[in-house]
């Protein structure tokens, strides 16, 4: 009986793994089902729905790859998707098909033409779990190919980003390039290098590279930087406090204009809005930082220190309160005595439009007892500028100015009043 008992038990196995090889033959005959046993294991992994229309190709000798078409990606319950994408690669090893580990493991990721939801994408990490096990590792990193990310107001266009690896207890270090759209047809071209101590709430975070900010008429290439602790939740990101530097350089129709531009403050993103409150800023011209105090250099920009608000969206707000350390050389002279060129400006800046600048400027300056406000448009003011350096006209501004004493030679003015109207009323 035992030889009889052996043979069946033999017969047995046998059968079963025929009935195992037909099953994963017929599997291996439809990469539509196993790519959606693979992506279904993805996605209970990170709490989304991930589904594909186009069709699906795979790879199983070595680390499984899987690659589809049209993939969608949405939270549970919500109509329209986190992220879209003409195509997707996802390689990951065996033991994650197999046991699905926490924290979720895969080996790489890659993305064509993906449009990101930017606030369904805060949305869906504010409801992830604190821990390692937030978001998944990626051993050899991640790309996105001709990526978009979109929010109300503006969204990124033509993303270029490699990511080498993604570990939570690992540095990150990451490329970017890509275009910012603003109110057309301003736009900012960025190639940033993007590093941060990990991938966790609080870690330290920085950016460096080049901007080009763009305009009809005039362009402003710059160079960056900034840094600081990033934080993430209740659906909005936040780096408290920003150090941001830039050395930049306006480019119009006049002579370049070099300048030096520094904000600090804790910046926030939440709906599409970018807000920086309280802000520090200063801005210098060309070498002005290097210069002695009674030196006032023949730059067009003026070395302001102030501190506000900003918040920069669908529209721009500007509102800035601070100091001119002294009247720029290359401006147009003052009479007597708002001449000093020793006691500071105190300035109150507003600027509330299209976030191009292309909107009305509100200016309020104080030397003393003399006081000043005027409002006109950026760029309308430098094309000024450049002409006042040949024969000073009158600057484009509505404006008023009081003084109770004005000095000029041979004669000296007394309770002055002056309004300033633009030739073309604005």
């Amino acid at each position: 009986m035992r030889p009889r008992r052996g043979l069946a038990l033999a017969a047995g196995s046998f059968a079963a793994v025929l009935l195992l090889a037909a099953l994963a033959a017929a599997m291996l005959m439809q990469p539509e089902r196993l790519a959606r046993l693979v992506l279904g294991t993805v996605g209970d992994g990170l709490g989304l729905e991930i589904g594909f229309e186009g069709p699906a190709r795979y790879r199983l000798r070595g680390t499984p790859m899987l690659e589809v078409r049209d993939l969608s990606v949405r939270v549970p319950g919500d109509g329209e998707p986190v992220l879209r994408a003409t195509r997707a690669l996802v390689s990951l090893p065996w033991s994650t098909v197999r046991d699905r580990p926490a924290p979720l493991v895969l080996e790489r990721i890659e993305l064509d033409a993906p449009t990101i939801d930017l606030p369904r994408l805060q949305a869906w990490l504010a409801t992830r779990p604190p821990g390692p096990g937030a978001l998944p590792t990626l051993s050899r990193g991640a790309s996105v190919r001709d990526g978009r990310v979109i929010a109300p107001g503006w969204e990124l266009r033509e993303l270029e980003l490699d990511l080498p690896r993604f570990a939570a207890d690992r540095p990150l270090a990451a490329h970017a390039r890509g275009q910012l759209a603003l109110t057309p047809p301003l736009r900012i071209a960025f190639d940033l290098r993007l590093a941060a101590t990990r991938p966790a709430d609080g870690a330290g975070a920085s950016a460096r590279g080049r901007l080009r900010v763009e305009h009809a008429g005039w362009a402003l290439p710059a160079f960056v930087t900034a840094s600081g602790p990033l934080h993430s939740g209740d659906g909005s990101l936040r780096i408290a406090p920003l150090r941001f530097g830039a050395s930049a350089e306006f480019q119009g129709e006049g002579r370049p204009i070099p300048f030096a531009l520094g904000l600090h403050g804790p910046l926030r993103l939440r709906d599409g809005v970018w807000t920086l409150a309280p802000a520090g800023a200063a801005l210098r011209g060309d070498g002005q930082s290097s210069r002695p105090a009674d030196d006032d250099g023949d730059d067009l920009v003026p070395a302001i220190d102030a501190q506000g608000r900003i918040a920069a969206g669908p529209a721009l707000l500007i509102e800035l309160e601070g100091a001119m350390r002294r009247w720029p050389q290359g401006w147009p002279a003052l009479p007597p005595p708002l001449d000093d060129s020793v006691s500071a400006v105190d300035i109150a800046l507003r600027y509330a439009g299209a976030s191009d600048l292309s909107g009305p400027l509100v200016l309020r300056m104080a030397r003393g007892e003399a006081h000043a406000e005027g409002g006109g448009r950026i760029f309308e003011i430098l094309d000024w500028l450049e002409a006042a350096a040949v024969d000073t006209p009158l600057p484009p501004l509505r404006a008023t100015a009081r003084a109770p004493r004005i000095e000029f030679p041979g004669a000296v003015l007394e309770g002055v009043e002056i309004e300033l109207e633009p030739d073309d009323g604005q």
